[in-house]
């Protein structure tokens, strides 16, 4: 318990990364569409992509913190 005291500004951080990077995915979801089809309101291609990236994010946490 010691020692997780001493990397708690190392899990701060981290979890500050995190909390930012989940943020800011409706941005990057409005982004994508914009990019793929300018000019319509709803891109299936964009959302795939999205979710894509949302999943590959998700693995990346979890292979982090948990292995």
């Amino acid at each position: 318990m010691k020692d997780l005291r001493e990397l708690s500004h190392l899990f701060a951080c981290a979890f500050l990364f995190h909390f930012s990077s989940f943020m800011v995915i409706p941005s990057i979801t409005d982004i994508t569409v914009e990019a793929l089809c300018p000019g319509r309101d709803e891109c299936s291609l964009a959302i795939y992509l999205s979710g894509f990236q949302q999943v590959v994010n998700f693995i990346f946490f979890v292979l982090f913190f948990f292995l």
